[in-house]
């Protein structure tokens, strides 16, 4: 785990840092250069300008302004000297003429000097200064400079500092927020003033929350409904063991021992339908998914429901128009197969017709399913997608079937719409595969 705040804080002032080592370094190179430039400019103004006056405005100039630092000597023309601005200096007449670099003194005390020469063939003058006055000069023309460059550099520092702990306030108050709810505590995060880029971080949080808990209450839902879905053929169970504890009479006990049978095989299959819906909710990803010939198992899902079909003399119908190959995972088609058909035949009158049509084309492949039972209001379809929503209690069933349809169409990225029939009464089940998901045979 790192700092967000101290990695940037770090970044930041290393980018300053070099960038005002870098600035300090041009800066002195070009102060250097240029001071130098102006002390020999200036050697050299003062020499013409002495070349010119007399030897007695040359003693009163440098006795009364020893501020010019500047140390002058002055030749005739045989080679005698005429004027010595300091005892100090002894530099010989044989500089050449312009810019030079002379060592002055003796060995021990030697200063190294800067020394412009010049003559007029009557006098010979010599301008000069010391090569450690010339570099103290020019360091301190540089410090002019880079002190406030460097108080530039202090003072961005501290806006840095400022600038990202007022920045990234918003996300210490998005921490905050978190680090002190539970995991009941699922309402939607508030962080006020959050820039574009940290809301859109809330937002998604938000969603995710709002998911969350949608799913949560949902679960309680499919669990009280559950629990109460059990109680009944439970209560009824325990009432015919009851029945055929308490009975001497053999007819009585067979009817009730059928009846016990009966309920155990309801509940057997409300549990079943209870996981499988359970199952498909809790899958994450999806299956690999494989080439799936819906034609093949319709046919198997009709031949698995043709004797209670034939029980009560309703007949099923099958056309195929098209390629109906998709891509999927085969357990999940049956389940969708099962309940479709299960449903119409739960819902479809005596000598009724249970009608199912597969068509493929360019747009994908559509199933559907159309049976001759009392049909579902408009109104009411949505909410029979949802889980032990039944339209009729005096059919049986828990009401679990169009939800677990439901969630196989979202897991292989199908649609489902209930509609009414072209004619008639009924119910016209449509599930559509895209054309991505369908796949040519072979």
């Amino acid at each position: 785990m790192f700092s967000l705040e101290k990695r940037l804080k770090v970044r930041l002032l290393l980018g300053m840092l070099l960038v005002g080592l870098v600035l300090g370094l041009v800066v002195r190179m070009q102060v250097h250069r240029q001071q130098g430039d102006m002390l020999d400019y200036q050697l050299e103004q003062v020499a013409r300008a002495l070349i010119l006056s007399d030897l007695q405005g040359t003693r009163q100039t440098w006795d009364d302004d020893p501020a010019l630092h500047l140390d002058v000597q002055v030749w005739d023309a045989v080679g005698s000297l005429l004027y010595r601005s300091s005892e100090q200096i002894d530099v010989d007449l044989d500089t050449p003429p312009g810019l030079s670099l002379v060592r002055s003194g003796h060995q021990a005390d030697a200063v190294t000097l800067k020394v412009f020469t010049i003559s007029n063939g009557q006098r010979t003058v010599q301008v000069m200064h010391a090569k450690s006055l010339r570099d103290e000069l020019r360091w301190n023309a540089v410090l002019e400079v880079l002190l406030p460059s460097m108080l530039v550099v202090l003072v961005g520092a501290l806006l840095v500092n400022f600038t990202l702990r007022r920045g990234l306030a918003p996300i210490r108050q998005l921490d905050d927020e978190l680090s002190r709810r539970d995991a009941s505590s699922l309402a939607p995060l508030e962080i006020p003033e959050a820039p574009t880029e940290l809301a859109s971080v809330v937002d998604t949080l938000n969603r995710l929350l709002q998911q969350l808990d949608a799913s949560l209450q949902a679960h309680k839902r499919f669990i009280a409904n559950a629990a109460h879905e059990l109680r009944t053929p439970i209560t009824a169970i325990s009432l015919e063991v009851d029945n055929l504890l308490g009975s001497q009479d053999t007819a009585q006990m067979r009817q009730a021992a059928s009846r016990l049978k009966l309920g155990a095989q309801r509940s057997q299959h409300l549990l079943q339908q209870m996981l499988t819906l359970a199952r498909l909710e809790a899958r994450a990803k999806p299956r690999p998914s494989v080439v799936v010939d819906l034609q093949s198992l319709a046919q198997d899902a009709l031949v698995g429901l043709s004797t209670l079909a034939s029980q009560r003399g309703i007949e099923f119908a099958l056309e195929t128009h098209g390629v109906t190959v998709v891509q999927g995972d085969p357990d999940d088609m049956r389940l969708l197969l099962d309940n479709l058909l299960g449903n119409a035949l739960k819902f479809s009158p005596p000598d009724a017709v249970v009608e199912v049509n597969l068509r493929g084309d360019e747009q994908g492949v559509t199933l559907l399913v159309r049976d001759h039972g009392p049909g579902i209001a408009p109104e009411l379809r949505a909410r029979m997608l949802l889980p032990f929503v039944r339209v009729n209690a005096a059919v049986d069933g828990a009401g679990l079937g169009l939800a677990i349809v439901l969630e196989v169409v979202q897991k292989h990225g199908a649609s489902l719409v209930l509609e009414d029939p072209a004619s008639g009464p009924g119910l016209l089940v449509r599930v559509t595969f895209p054309a991505q998901m369908s796949a040519s045979k072979g």
